[in-house]
């Protein structure tokens, strides 16, 4: 028997202790060492992201686990011994599809996902079908990267995305809105990306300091002072090169378009409760002949970067890790996170 955490319905989940999933052929079945929880998880739960989810589900989709066993056939296609420490990317992608052929597979319009679809990583173990096995979605983590941080690789995953998305180069200043684990993360890529100056805006003194300490060169306030002067304070009185949204609040969208100079870069990385919906100048883009880009999950690429980042200690995910739970207090998880009380929490069946 093994133990799972079930999403049953809208702010309804409890531990059950069920039969250890058996590979059928060409399947793979995993043993979970690490999940973190992730802002989407907690909207599953509360109902507000339900779509493709269908209660008795295990959620949890940024898994660290080893290879437990295989099904007749799958050995020998995924090529990993039993035993092996792996880390995966939650999107099964089709492979065939026009957006995974020219290189946009997190936009596969046959995209399934772990956590949804088929069962996640709040489990002790985790079953992968066939079709996701073929296609080759375990990358191998070295011994040397403990699991908490490799279940880290999805989130640095869809940063990398973001990042290209922005362009961050050598010699840039970067303003990033919120520091939380996401915008934490940001700081540290765009800094390895060669930018003068990381600007981070944060009302949190806790994540401000945490925010210097992972590499921004200047923190501020957006309670007590104006954005948009420290950097152009910074940046020889014109704005930013490139403003990150890495905090999901519609107000801020205009902010950015502000807070850039004309030909800056602004990214979306963050998503917005409903419809998503903000007030904004168009003249800013207009006139300013600004870029615009949104972020929206990762490649597979995008995946196998982060993991090397994070595996050669090019980008350092232990201070992210504030909390650490056992399978048992899942409940406590979720809540830690809702109230935004640590960075990343992660789970440990």
């Amino acid at each position: 028997m093994m133990r799972g955490a079930f999403f049953l319905g809208p702010n309804e989940m409890a531990l059950r202790d069920v039969p250890v999933p058996v590979p059928a052929p060409g399947e793979a079945l995993l043993r979970i060492e690490a999940c973190a929880v992730c802002g989407t998880d907690l909207r599953i739960l509360s109902g507000g992201k339900t779509r493709g989810v269908v209660p008795p589900r295990v959620l949890g989709h940024e898994i660290a686990a080893t290879v437990a066993s295989y099904g007749e056939g799958a050995a020998a296609v995924v090529g990993l011994p039993v035993g092996t420490r792996v880390t995966l990317p939650p999107g099964i992608t089709c492979g065939a599809c026009r957006f995974c052929v020219t290189g946009l597979e997190n936009h596969c319009t046959r995209r399934e996902a772990f956590g949804y679809k088929y069962d996640g990583g709040f489990a002790e173990y985790m079953l992968m079908p066939a079709h996701a096995a073929r296609r080759q979605m375990l990358f191998t983590v070295p011994n040397s990267l403990p699991a908490a941080e490799a279940s880290l690789a999805e989130p640095l995953a869809c940063v990398v995305n973001g990042q290209r998305k922005s362009q961050v180069t050598v010699g840039d200043v970067v303003l990033i809105a919120g520091a939380g684990p996401i915008g934490l993360m940001h700081v540290q890529m765009s800094r390895l990306a060669g930018a003068r100056a990381v600007i981070v805006s944060e009302p949190s003194p806790a994540r401000r300091e945490q925010a210097l300490a992972m590499g921004a060169t200047e923190v501020v306030d957006p309670t007590v002072h104006d954005v948009g002067d420290v950097i152009r304070a910074r940046a020889g009185g014109f704005g930013a090169d490139v403003a990150i949204a890495a905090i999901g609040v519609p107000g801020l969208v205009h902010d950015l378009l502000r807070w850039v100079r004309p030909g800056g870069r602004v990214n979306l990385f963050a998503g917005y409760a409903g419809a998503g919906e903000a007030t904004i100048s168009a003249n800013l883009i207009h006139y300013g002949e600004l870029v615009v880009t949104g972020t929206s999950a990762c490649t597979s690429e995008d995946f196998r970067v982060a993991l090397a980042l994070l595996s050669e200690g090019r980008i350092d995910a232990g201070p992210l890790v504030s909390h650490r739970f056992p399978l048992a207090e899942v409940h406590e998880a979720f809540d830690v996170t809702r109230r935004g009380a640590g960075l990343r929490v992660v789970v440990t069946p």
